[in-house]
């Protein structure tokens, strides 16, 4: 059975993430922030983690961080409620395989672990921020001036990255 830690500082959502995955046939181990991620670590080699990027004490990206030391094998898929390029591409480069926003459905959750578990992409990136940016302005309903403020840019700077896109391939 594949093991989870999530680390989540809102309760009630971190619950509902716990039956969530419980119900699709994960082990979980349900954690508040870093200081009780360290402690989990200790005892559980999780195969996977879902971590909020905004913790009490610290952030996602300290525990990716912590976990790539001491579970080098666990694959971390971030989550945010006001994510950043930014901060997605800090995700991914201490060793993230995922940087999900919020809210999503708890399918949608279970099938981020599960591809998680698949071998890492070859993905430039390029390709990653432009899946990110395509993400955001689809969630925003293709309003250029909600998805710049979501992503912590400028209108016209999203307007030129968007011209700039590198095609899919």
């Amino acid at each position: 059975m594949t093991t989870v830690l999530v680390v989540e500082n809102d309760a009630a959502y971190r619950e509902v993430l716990g039956r969530t995955l419980r119900a699709a046939g994960f082990r979980v181990t349900l954690v508040a922030g870093l200081t009780e991620a360290a402690g989990a670590c200790a005892a559980l080699q999780p195969d996977l983690a879902l971590i909020d990027l905004r913790l009490d004490d610290g952030d996602g990206v300290g525990v990716v961080r912590l976990l790539a030391d001491r579970a080098p094998a666990c694959r971390c898929v971030l989550l945010s409620g006001n994510a950043t390029i930014q901060s997605a591409v800090d995700a991914m480069r201490v060793g993230a395989v995922d940087f999900r926003t919020k809210p999503l459905a708890g399918a949608e959750i279970v099938q981020a672990l599960r591809d998680a578990l698949d071998p890492l992409p070859s993905e430039s990136l390029d390709n990653v921020e432009r899946s990110h940016i395509l993400a955001v302005l689809h969630a925003c309903g293709g309003n250029i001036s909600v998805a710049a403020k979501r992503l912590g840019l400028h209108r016209r700077t999203l307007q030129r990255k968007l011209q700039k896109l590198p095609p899919v391939r």
